[in-house]
């Protein structure tokens, strides 16, 4: 009898806690409703009247800003597709004709400009309306889908503009005020130069040898020897790399603000622990490029020959390593080696033609990529002479002592990117 009393009391408190459970699991399942309820509402809001319904709100809770908020956060982004004459980089420089518009633009307001890129007109107009920018900076055409809640506004070719929202009109017409079309000519030639002489406008120009029969190549030859072993490099690479960034002039600065021997971008330089006010500095100027250089190589580990690699180095020095890696991610689509310099510079090229800044693979938009495939054969023609060897083979003379493993490839200290393409 007590063993029947007990399975009896069991039984009892069995059924008891399943019947808590249930309620419990349907508890959790109302909560789980009304979660999924609530989102939605959160969403989208119908609005019905008598006769029906009449509009749905969006729950978008994206900010929209006007030219008065604009002006107070201190930044206009602009919405705009990648191309050569709209958007691209050069040089660490943000360059374009329609770019180069808005930065002036930009400049006239008295706040920075920040750069969303697209995949096409539809994308900009979508993120237009979402809030995600406050204008569409490139020529877009009046008639597109979901005109009519934009407006048109400043630089005007075959009936396409710049757009805004509705809403922003205030910012319309201050774009319409200051815009000249004298502007876009003016923008040209600037552009123009700065491609024709690289980038450099202020640099003086020095011989490339100071005593060839010597062996002297310049008065900062004990620098780079230096800092040779830091950059895993031959001393004699960083001279040639130094001469065709600022001729060997430390005062050498660039329009996109690159400064010093090595022409090193101030955001750049002070992400590896060296200030804006000791950028012209010779010793540091070479001992941070030495470092950059050291993390350039240890990103491309994955290309076995070093020679390659080397030449996979210079164009990231020059061009950028999200270009780079697109060419190589283009050569192994179009079946070359994209471990092979010859192969990828290729494609180093024809990241200026649509067809291959559009493609799938491609990351980080159009490149001009002559400026880059000339600047690698240059490196290592003015490496070759100052050297006396040449690039052949697994190796080209870095100085790497026995048990020498690199010196550490991360930089001393980060600091936030100005830019969301800065690398």
């Amino acid at each position: 009898m007590a063993v029947s009393g007990i399975i009896v009391t069991f039984a009892s408190e069995y059924k008891e806690m399943v019947s808590i459970l249930k309620q419990i699991f349907f508890f959790i399942a109302l909560l789980l409703l009304f979660a999924c309820n609530k989102k939605e509402d959160t969403l989208s809001k119908v609005i019905v009247a008598p006769w029906g319904v009449i509009a749905e709100e969006s729950g978008d809770t994206m900010e929209h800003y006007s030219l008065k908020e604009i002006l107070e956060s201190g930044e206009l982004i602009a919405l705009t597709i990648p191309g050569e004459k709209s958007y691209y980089t050069f040089r660490n420089a943000e360059m374009g004709v329609q770019y180069m518009m808005g930065a002036k633009l930009a400049e006239e307001l008295g706040v920075g400009l920040r750069v969303c890129e697209c995949l096409d007109t539809l994308e900009m107009v979508d993120k237009l309306k979402k809030g995600e920018g406050d204008i569409i900076l490139l020529p877009v055409r009046r008639d597109i889908e979901g005109a009519d809640s934009l407006v048109f506004c400043g630089p005007e070719e075959d009936n396409s503009q710049w757009a805004v929202m509705e809403y922003n009109k205030e910012l319309a017409d201050t774009i319409d005020k200051w815009f000249n079309p004298e502007m876009i000519a003016e923008v040209q030639k600037q552009e123009a130069y700065i491609l024709e002489n690289g980038g450099i406008v202020q640099c003086q120009a020095h011989e490339p040898y100071v005593n060839k029969q010597a062996g002297i190549i310049s008065e900062w030859d004990p620098l780079f020897k230096a800092y040779a072993v830091e950059a895993s490099a031959d001393w004699r690479l960083l001279a040639a790399i130094c001469y065709q960034e600022s001729s060997f002039d430390p005062k050498a600065k660039s329009w996109a603000g690159a400064c010093g021997l090595m022409q090193l971008m101030p955001a750049t330089a002070q992400t590896y622990g060296l200030e804006e006010t000791d950028i012209f500095d010779p010793e540091a100027n070479v001992q941070t490029a030495a470092q950059v250089i050291n993390h350039l190589t240890m990103l491309y580990r994955d290309v076995p020959d070093k020679v390659e690699r080397l030449n996979f180095v210079l164009a990231s020095y020059n061009g950028g390593v999200g270009h780079v890696r697109d060419a190589m991610a283009l050569a192994e689509k179009n079946g070359a080696d994209k471990y092979v310099w010859d192969d990828v510079s290729e494609f180093i090229l024809k990241l200026s033609n649509p067809t291959y800044y559009r493609d799938d693979v491609v990351k980080h938009g159009y490149m001009r990529g002559t400026e880059t495939h000339n600047y690698v054969a240059s490196v290592r023609h003015r490496f070759e002479e100052y050297s006396g060897q040449k690039l052949t083979g697994n190796h080209y003379g870095a100085p790497q002592a026995a048990g020498y493993a690199g010196v550490s490839t991360e930089p001393t200290r980060r600091v936030a990117k100005t830019n969301k393409f800065q690398i």
